[in-house]
């Protein structure tokens, strides 16, 4: 299909995360409508109108900028494709949607899908923008990493020169562009020994943290890039997934007390090596080998990027090697534990490599009372007192963990309420490493709670970009009852979550089972509760639910609900009790409950990392599973109490 005939003037245009409804006026990304202003997004219209083609700066002056003089649209184009790139997460350097072309215009680079129109015309797609001017394009599909959307990108790869290596140092003749983004893959064990890869994944998580300490550098988080491990992509490939303009990649080598590191820093644009280091050492010298490679590597980026100031006025770091081994090995035995959790029939293995983990931990501890992650670790989640005691131990011993600031204001905002005790933690967990995706998570779910939503949602696409792989939105779109792209989201997540991994299932089912009962979908509704139950192992509990259902409606399905947790000891999710009740319409009941829900249910901790699906206090107003409690005064002056703001949030769409 010719370019010029696609002419999507009249309806939704999609291309990777993001929507654009032009009859609306809308930008939205996985649902979520974005703030743009209205220059900046009629130069996405006027872009999106010829995917492909130059669209020129005289074409955009009669468009947008008719009775402006030279001076004024030039400053206003600029502040326009500023703005709109960064809203993309775009950037001139390392283009992924709008290519500059020096004095003459603007491409739109990506493929677009027109995904519906007015007159119901069926979705249809770009072809590939052509190679012009000389410059060979190439476009290829790429499926994300956790749920998302097919990404269809389009880049400019051209060969780089060599560079020279002189002994161990790589001296490049490349001029390197400016870089504001890097990922750190996993370095390769080249020991040939196995058992030696907690060593070179934990030299990998030590160069990631070291760089996440820089401000104006944004930093992919270790989940995102680990899951790039022996994965047989290019170089540019995995940058434009993890939309970054650079990558450092590397190998260790490991021989009894001799390590050989090798790292280098490479050009996502061009593939082009920057810069490239061999260290040969000791194993003690390996402790200061990551700080160094930071160094390094901040050295070729431009001049905005420091170290943050939480870093700069705190004194080096002293380790213990052995303590340091055992925490790796910990480490190691928990990524794997990790990894099983997701596999069915793996409990016992779980059990198993926590149990080392553990074991790892402890035996830091006695090596070196003073190292501090190993006291985090070995915090019980199930415990809030334990994790605010490891906490506050880690703390006292090193200010710098964002792990465990980010931690302490989890507790001290669900378990206590405490909103400016929680804030201050949040926020110095950013301060200390400014590109910590969960502590940007936990900041925006704390925003949301306090009804400021649209700095929450700033907080959510921040850690959604650090962490890209995954999912960092979705409990954006549950708190602001976007219903349609939330259940399409959860649909797809346990269509590809093993069944096995029963947290990250259950806290689907539960989600699903609040947006079909919003939506009026009883049926469904009965069933998502129903299927979260059995995911928990209380399959008998789920018959009667449903047979409930079959025998009486909706209704019928929540009271056997109900007579099956009465009857059942070990049953401890009852804060699903409250929504039972609140669904019936029987609010003496739910309010009785609703009041005491921390304390009744100690069952929510083992939820903290997915805080944003799961009812607590702090979440009163933006939990939609109180909806229906909304109109009651009891509400209200619940919230008054728990120092909420004095207005139901977005009371309009309750």
């Amino acid at each position: 299909m010719p370019v010029q005939d696609f002419t999507p003037s009249r309806g939704v245009v999609r291309f990777n995360s993001f929507e654009v409804d032009l009859r609306a006026g809308e930008l939205r990304r996985h649902g979520i409508r974005l703030k743009l202003q209205d220059q900046p997004f009629r130069l996405l219209e006027l872009l999106l109108e010829r995917p492909g083609d130059l669209v020129t700066r005289e074409e955009l002056q009669k468009r947008i900028w008719p009775s402006d003089t030279f001076v004024d649209f030039d400053r206003g184009l600029n502040n326009a494709v500023k703005r709109l790139r960064e809203t993309l997460a775009d950037s001139a350097e390392s283009p992924r949607y709008i290519e500059t072309l020096p004095k003459r215009g603007y491409r739109f680079i990506a493929r677009i899908e027109k995904v519906a129109s007015a007159n119901g015309d069926a979705a249809v797609a770009t072809p590939p923008p052509t190679a012009r001017e000389g410059r060979p394009t190439q476009t290829k599909p790429v499926l994300s990493l956790r749920n998302w959307k097919g990404w269809v990108v389009a880049g400019v790869m051209l060969l780089a020169a060599s560079a020279v290596l002189l002994g161990n140092r790589l001296i490049g003749r490349v001029a390197p562009p400016p870089t504001h983004s890097v990922a750190v893959l996993p370095l390769e064990n080249l020991s040939g020994d196995p058992s030696q890869e907690y060593f070179a994944d934990g030299m990998t998580e030590e160069i990631i943290a070291e760089l996440s300490h820089l401000n104006g550098l944004r930093v992919i988080s270790r989940t995102s890039v680990m899951h790039y491990k022996k994965a047989d992509k290019s170089l540019p490939e995995i940058a434009r997934e993890l939309n970054v303009d650079s990558v450092v990649e590397g190998s260790v080598l490991r021989s009894g007390d001799r390590v050989r590191i090798t790292v280098k820093l490479i050009s996502a644009r061009n593939d082009a090596n920057l810069w490239a280091e061999t260290y040969d050492g000791s194993l003690q010298d390996t402790l200061t080998v990551q700080m160094e490679v930071a160094k390094s590597i901040a050295g070729k980026f431009d001049t905005s990027v420091v170290q943050s100031a939480a870093q700069r006025h705190m004194p080096p770091r002293t380790v213990n090697l052995q303590a340091h081994e055992a925490y790796l090995l910990g480490f190691h035995e928990d990524d794997i534990a990790n990894d099983l959790w997701n596999h069915a029939g793996q409990r016992k293995a779980v059990e198993e490599h926590r149990r080392r983990a553990i074991e790892f931990y402890q035996q830091a501890i006695r090596k070196d009372p003073n190292y501090a992650p190993a006291y985090l670790r070995l915090a019980d989640s199930y415990n809030p007192s334990d994790v605010e005691e490891k906490a506050r131990k880690a703390l006292e011993l090193d200010d710098r963990l964002a792990e465990a600031h980010l931690t302490l204001g989890q507790v001290l905002l669900v378990r206590d309420l405490n909103w400016q005790g929680a804030e201050k933690e949040f926020r110095r967990a950013i301060e200390v490493n400014p590109n910590y995706a969960p502590a940007y998570q936990g900041y925006a779910y704390y925003l949301d709670a306090l009804g400021r939503q649209e700095e929450g949602l700033e907080e959510y696409h921040r850690a959604q970009a650090l962490d890209p792989a995954n999912d960092h939105l979705s409990g954006a779109l549950y708190s602001r009852r976007d219903y349609t792209d939330l259940i399409d989201l959860e649909r797809r997540t346990l269509a590809t979550n093993p069944p096995g991994d029963t947290d990250a299932n259950a806290v689907a089912h539960k989600v699903l089972m609040v947006a079909y009962a919003r939506t009026g979908k009883t049926k469904e509704s009965i069933e998502e509760l129903a299927s979260g139950i059995s995911c928990m192992g209380f399959r008998d509990f789920a018959d009667e639910i449903r047979r409930g259902y079959r025998s009486g409606g909706y209704e019928a399905g929540l009271r056997a609900y109900l007579t099956g947790a009465a009857k059942r000891p070990d049953w401890v999710f009852h804060w699903i009790d409250i929504f039972v009740y609140a669904e019936l319409g029987e609010r003496d009941q739910a309010f009785s409950r609703l009041a005491r829900l921390n304390k009744d249910d100690p069952s929510l901790w083992q939820f903290v990392g997915s805080a944003d699906f799961m009812p607590t206090l702090a979440s009163l107003r933006i939990e939609p599973m109180w909806d229906r409690l909304h109109s009651d005064p009891r509400f209200g002056e619940l919230g008054h109490r728990l120092g909420l703001p004095p207005e139901p949030i977005n009371s309009s769409q309750h």
